[in-house]
């Protein structure tokens, strides 16, 4: 089975600290394979469905650790993935309840958010760290900006600012998946529960 995350998901969570808000509902068009909003931030990806070459069905726990005014927080998340040549799609749960969902067409990024979501909620950033995490080293190095790459070995992948580690995603086990965002300074631990049919 293959390790898969959608590190996105921290987003969800951290952004009460670290995202701008954003509607309840947005659809935003499609502009190139990578946004650099401004060069302090790491480039968002736009990568098409396709460009994953596989599907994937999985249930996903997911735990974040960030910080906050008072010392650095923690949530547990239920993340629902689906993916395939047409659609990127994202559930996620926290409290028995959907928090927001994705779907992501290749050309429109479409977000609902429950009433009792937190306020800010950057889609284009959820899309981008899963994308980072999961679809092929070489379509996100063919998306980067200049000066920017992706490194990755046999059990991790970094994405890089020239010499500086920006965002670090480590693999220990089949399972289980470990994300570290290091400029913004949240975690992710993500234990994939249920693979309902991934395919490469």
């Amino acid at each position: 089975m293959r390790r898969l995350i959608p590190v996105s998901l921290v987003s969800l969570m951290a952004a009460c600290v670290l995202a701008a808000g954003m509607a309840g509902c947005a659809t935003t068009g499609a502009p190139n394979a990578a946004e650099r909003p401004n060069p302090a931030q790491a480039p968002l990806l736009r990568l098409s469905p396709a460009s994953l070459g596989r599907t994937l069905s999985l249930e996903q726990q997911i735990t974040v650790q960030y910080p906050s005014p008072q010392g650095e927080q923690t949530r547990d998340m239920l993340a629902l993935l689906e993916a395939d040549a047409a659609h990127t799609r994202l559930a996620a749960m926290a409290g028995n309840q959907v928090l927001a969902r994705i779907d992501w067409d290749g050309h429109d990024l479409r977000v609902t958010r429950s009433p009792w979501a937190p306020p800010e909620l950057k889609p284009e950033r959820i899309l981008s760290d899963m994308q980072l995490s999961l679809w092929p080293v070489a379509a996100i190095q063919a998306a980067l900006p200049a000066g920017w790459r992706i490194d990755a070995t046999g059990g991790m992948r970094q994405l890089r600012a020239g010499a500086e580690v920006v965002a670090e995603i480590r693999y220990p086990d089949a399972a289980t998946t470990l994300f570290t965002q290091r400029r913004d300074g949240y975690r992710l631990t993500i234990r994939t529960l249920r693979d309902n049919g991934s395919a490469r």
